[in-house]
């Protein structure tokens, strides 16, 4: 899945789909509230220089092979670290997956094909007439939709490329398990990866073409790089930046007339730019 939440949020994330989302519409989100209970988040290899030079990367291993996530927090206690009080984003860099919500893909499928899902317990499914539509007759998504789907479905190309590239790391022994920094336990870093350093200085040069091929030595200095961001959430959970769980809302709705436009728009920008620095 695109962003992991809490097993009470998974509950409410289903697939959109004429049957259940038919005559039902949906509207903007204002507010990143939404991603204050995610430990991390997915990272493609499209946005892969902005993220690392935002968050701390690190790698993980999934049914569908090695992937890639941004550190949002060090441990369940420092989620929220990159959301304010209000809602709004407080990094520099706003990691792709989070960027359409309600909406998430699902890409755990055998067939390796994406299903789009909807959060619904975001309070942006809606009955008023003023925001999008879901489909358009009996099962056309609408367009607003299918700018969604296009999303996502250009992001799951990035996906494949990110799998690879980590993959090739892995096959290549330069993964290690995470060492707990600071303000982590030794349960708060299971699961996860990070290059060895040592290793990678040691690869053969005759297999270094191949990495680089795969994009393997790309992925693996900007994780590196990235590592340096762990400071700053250690010290920001240490100053209590963290907003208590008490806290915690989800987004409200958004006023009937926001345009849905600018929604449309900002996906459009972010698809762009992130192609933009693949070329």
């Amino acid at each position: 899945m695109a962003i992991t939440a809490s097993a009470e949020r998974e509950n409410t994330i289903v697939p959109v789909t004429p049957g259940r989302h038919g005559p039902r519409r949906w509207r903007r989100f204002s507010s990143y509230a939404f991603a204050r209970s995610l430990q991390d988040v997915p990272i493609v290899m499209a946005e892969l220089e902005p993220a690392a030079s935002a968050l701390p990367l690190a790698f993980r291993q999934t049914p569908s092979g090695w992937e890639v996530v941004a550190l949002l927090g060090l441990s369940p206690a420092t989620r929220g670290l990159f959301v304010t009080a209000s809602g709004t984003w407080r990094g520099t860099y706003v990691p792709s997956a989070l960027r359409a919500y309600p909406f998430v893909a699902d890409d755990s499928g055998a067939d390796g094909k994406a299903t789009l899902m909807i959060d619904e317990a975001s309070g942006l499914i809606t009955d008023d007439p003023a925001d999008e539509p879901f489909f358009e007759g009996t099962a056309q998504p609408s367009e607003a939709l299918a700018q969604v789907i296009a999303f996502f479905q250009t992001r799951a190309a990035s996906r494949h490329e990110t799998l690879r590239a980590a993959g090739a790391l892995a096959e290549a022994g330069l993964l290690t398990r995470w060492t707990p920094s600071h303000g982590m336990s030794e349960a708060d870093a299971s699961g996860y990866w990070s290059v060895d350093q040592a290793a990678l200085g040691a690869v053969p040069e005759n297999e270094l073409a191949k990495l680089w091929q795969a994009g393997a030595l790309r992925l693996a200095q900007s994780q590196l790089v990235s590592l340096h961001h762990l400071g700053w959430i250690a010290r920001c959970a240490a100053a209590g930046a963290a907003t208590p769980k008490a806290q915690i809302a989800y987004p409200q709705p958004m006023d009937p007339s926001g345009d849905i436009a600018s929604f449309l728009s900002a996906l459009s920008e972010a698809q762009a730019a992130d192609l933009d620095q693949r070329s």
